[in-house]
């Protein structure tokens, strides 16, 4: 139940925002009210008069807001008409005429409802327009007349398609014409019409676990929580015959009872709040939010840049300007890392003790069900804390993409937090084109358990450390720009964040990891690939680099990770013939670099044993220490 309560405790809080269409942005629905994805538009005036018609355009302004009941929201099969909008099943008195099918319960239900509603106190011009053209039972034949549908033989078939779905059962929506907005899915004032109405009708009362009052309760809960064409409910019980009460309750009520207002806010807002910050990929749903105000927080599910991305006052792009181009040599991502840090730390300064976040990640097992797969509540420092713990220690320096002012994407070199799915994907993903890719019940199973490393920075699992090494240590397998950016430097991260957490840093890896014989010969391999590449390094006759072949480093590596003594002496065999190609200054900074390590190594265990998966930020940060020597000694020389 706290998760519900803190659901509508954010209903409440933003319920002046109930019907707003603003800019684009996702509505908080009002109570009463679902939406669907409307396939035909219908104008009428004032009295009721058709004015015109037209198919809509599939896309976000098909989606439409509607007045329903406890039996229509929830509908599957059977005769459950909407308030307003609904099919045309249910709004055509001449549908069996035009279609053959025996339907006209389903016309008369729907305008029984709307004549009590349209009779009622809280009756609005809008409905009294609306039942006086649907009760002269012409809508298809206007429809068609507009050619908005189409007859097959005198019929209305549904070998004719809109937006991929039959004519029979396509969706209508009403503007009325006379009106200061005439769009009945946007009318605040008949939203809150409705609202009423139906409130007053109540329902059976019974005892609401989440206030503890008696008041009409409901076990018909709202669907489409994820989106407009989900069909799975985070609340239900319609298995009367199999297990689901044996042994337990004798009726779905002494589980959960649940009241009619409570469940539309709790369904309300968390609909609301998945189509404003929810994270949705691979079948889950993933929400992070502050319950006690409207402030947007950092998306703990991308890379801890992109992360900020349309925070509030939180400008990204003004950053963005003081950076130079990836392209351009000494990009460090020094001059961005200053200013994104400065400014982090400004917008941190905001989240008080007192705020309330909430994260919640959602699964659907079948399309009817909906589970809570992870829900945790903490203090807003305690969040924010959490959060920043995860970005300085789970990071490595790695190429990200960012969306720039003009909406182009600019990549950027910087020390960056992966995303989890990254860190997934590194874990458990196969490269297709140029990216990589996995089973999507793998990849979202791994997230669910990265999620505790985030919010209570707990140790990343072992297993899939392991799992992101054995990838790591087969470079042949996949593009050399995937392996390093998306597979070494993410596991890499991944590393760090187990390895500070005992209390150690990265900033002297190296030095205080002379007795590591995995750091070692992960240094040791970087040596002998990087001298490799060195003496392959050569200009073609059109002044571009030659395209360069696997080193043998790079073809021996799983075995070298393996049995690294033995392998190594297969690496150094092949390098002999390279060494002649290097100036005497390399060669001479190679074979100290090598016959360091080996000094320290000799005493460590130079044999044959698998190495651990500290070998790889060995290999990284010593091939970036190579590089900054080699890049130094050269400045040097042209100096003189």
């Amino acid at each position: 139940m706290a998760l519900l309560n803190t659901l509508v405790h954010v209903y409440e809080l933003n319920e002046n925002l109930a019907g707003v269409v603003k800019n684009g942005q996702p509505v908080l629905l009002p109570l009463s009210h679902s939406t669907f994805n409307a396939q035909i538009e219908v104008a009428i005036d004032g009295e009721g008069n058709f004015l015109n018609s037209k198919k809509l355009e599939k896309g976000s302004d098909a989606v439409t807001i509607i007045p329903v009941t406890e039996d229509s929201a929830s509908r599957g099969h059977g005769n459950f008409p909407h308030a307003l909008c609904d099919k045309l099943c249910y709004l055509a008195g001449d549908y069996s005429r035009y279609t053959g099918d025996k339907k006209e319960e389903y016309y008369e239900s729907y305008m029984d409802n709307l004549r009590d509603w349209a009779e009622s106190e809280y009756s609005h011009p809008m409905v009294a327009a609306i039942r006086k053209y649907l009760e002269k039972g012409c809508l298809i034949q206007d429809l068609v007349r507009e050619k908005t549908l189409e007859l097959d033989g005198g019929r209305l078939t549904d070998t004719i398609k809109i937006h991929g779905l039959g004519q029979t059962g396509a969706n209508v929506r009403f503007t009325v014409y006379g009106n200061d907005i005439p769009q009945v899915w946007k009318n605040r004032e008949l939203y809150e019409r409705y609202g009423s109405y139906y409130e007053k009708k109540g329902g059976e009362v019974s005892l609401c676990y989440l206030s503890g009052e008696i008041k009409p309760c409901t076990d018909k809960h709202p669907s489409k929580i994820r989106n407009s064409g989900d069909k799975a409910k985070l609340i239900s019980g319609n298995d009367k015959s199999g297990f689901t009460y044996r042994g337990r309750f004798t009726a779905k009520a002494q589980a959960v009872s649940l009241g009619y207002v409570a469940s539309q806010k709790a369904h309300n807002a968390l609909k609301w709040l998945i189509q404003k910050q929810g994270y949705t990929r691979d079948d889950s749903t993933i929400v992070c939010f502050m319950a006690n105000r409207d402030m947007k927080l950092p998306d703990m599910m991308r890379d801890s840049v992109n992360a900020y991305e349309g925070v509030d006052e939180f400008d990204l792009n003004s950053l963005l300007l003081n950076v130079p181009e990836s392209g351009k040599k000494n990009d460090t991502g020094k001059i961005f890392a200053q200013q994104f840090n400065l400014a982090v730390m400004g917008y941190a300064g905001k989240i008080k003790q007192n705020d309330k976040v909430a994260v919640l990640a959602l699964d659907a097992a079948t399309t009817g069900r909906l589970s809570v797969v992870y829900y945790d509540e903490m203090g807003g420092t305690q969040f924010i804390n959490a959060l920043l713990y995860w970005q300085e220690h789970c990071k490595w320096k790695r190429f990200i993409h960012i969306a720039g002012a003009g909406g182009e994407r600019k990549s950027l070199l910087c020390d960056a937090s992966p995303s989890p799915r990254d860190m997934a994907l590194a874990a458990f993903g196969t490269q297709r084109t140029m990216g990589l890719y996995g089973d999507s019940k793998l990849i979202k199973a791994s997230v669910y358990r990265l999620l505790p490393c985030i919010t209570k920075n707990v140790k990343i699992p072992e297993d899939m450390i392991r799992s992101a090494v054995r990838r790591s240590s087969m470079p042949q397998s996949m593009d050399e720009k995937v392996w390093y950016n998306q597979v070494l430097c993410v596991t890499c991260a991944m590393i760090r964040f187990n390895y500070e957490k005992g209390g150690k840093t990265m900033e002297h890896f190296l030095e205080e990891n002379l007795d590591n014989r995995s750091v070692l010969f992960g240094r040791l391999l970087a040596v002998y690939d990087y001298l490799e590449r060195r003496a392959m390094f050569e200009y073609g006759e059109d002044g571009k680099v030659k395209e360069q072949r696997t080193t043998n480093a790079k073809r021996y590596w799983n075995a070298y990770s393996s049995r690294p003594a033995k392998t190594l002496k297969t690496i150094k065999q092949n390098l002999i013939s390279y060494e002649k190609k290097l100036k005497d200054y390399e060669l001479k900074k190679f074979e100290e670099w090598a016959g360091e390590i080996m000094t320290h190594l000799a005493d460590k265990g130079f044999d044959n044993r698998p190495l651990s998966e500290m070998y790889l930020p060995g290999y990284y940060l010593q091939m970036e220490y190579m590089k900054s020597e080699l890049q130094n000694f050269k400045a040097k020389e042209n100096e003189q």
